[in-house]
């Protein structure tokens, strides 16, 4: 009798990839100072942090693959900063046409800081980009879109969001800058993975694209 042999499919480890991209690029900023020189210092390209992220895991779990990439951030006025607006409108449409790449975005809002030589001084925040985040992740999971999400953020106002997802049995990491000297601000959950990104790394994954031009 011929012999029976029966193979076994490895199952992929799904892993989604949720950037904070603001967070992202201010913290990059305040890790390296050189950074702070230009403004493009502290861009990444989504993609290549999230194929770095995946690439780290795969240490103790070689089955993962990249599913998707959701980057959020908010975007300029076009009447209160119409240069930043269509930089910001540049990058968005090039992550858009990247593949397993997802932006998602909101406009800032404006508060008035005060007069300066007769000017309204306006100061810019980001409104609602931690709720579509946490929608976002949160949605992932209950629509078993991901097995692990890897959140790469310092805002706690995303702890919920991330307990909620484990409460669905999916995995949870995140990802932080890692400065020279100490440690940078992390979100921290009991036996949580912290993926810690140094200069080396963020010099693999930057992006010095002006997006003004």
């Amino acid at each position: 009798m011929a012999g029976i042999f029966i193979f076994q499919r490895s199952v992929m480890t799904r892993v989604a990839v949720f950037i904070d991209y603001q967070n992202v690029y201010m913290g990059a900023r305040r890790c390296f100072a050189d950074l702070r020189v230009h403004f493009t210092g502290g861009q990444v390209h989504p993609l290549s942090v999230g194929a770095l992220l995946v690439e780290r895991g795969r240490a103790v779990d070689p089955l993962r693959q990249l599913v998707s990439v959701r980057v959020f951030r908010g975007v300029p006025s076009s009447e209160h900063a119409p240069q930043a607006h269509a930089a910001c409108q540049r990058q968005v449409q090039v992550w858009a046409e990247t593949e397993l790449l997802q932006p998602a975005t909101r406009p800032l809002q404006y508060r008035s800081v005060g007069r300066e030589a007769g000017v309204e001084r306006l100061q810019a925040s980001e409104k609602g980009i931690d709720v579509l985040l946490a929608l976002g992740i949160a949605l992932g999971a209950e629509h078993d879109e991901y097995d692990v999400c890897v959140l790469f953020s310092a805002d706690s106002d995303l702890l919920p969001a991330l307990e909620h997802v484990r409460s669905l049995g999916k995995r949870v990491e995140v990802a932080a800058w890692r400065p020279q000297l100490g440690y940078a601000s992390r979100l921290a959950l009991p036996g949580i993975w912290c993926h810690y990104l140094g200069r080396d790394d963020y010099e693999m994954v930057a992006d010095p694209t002006d997006y003004t031009r």
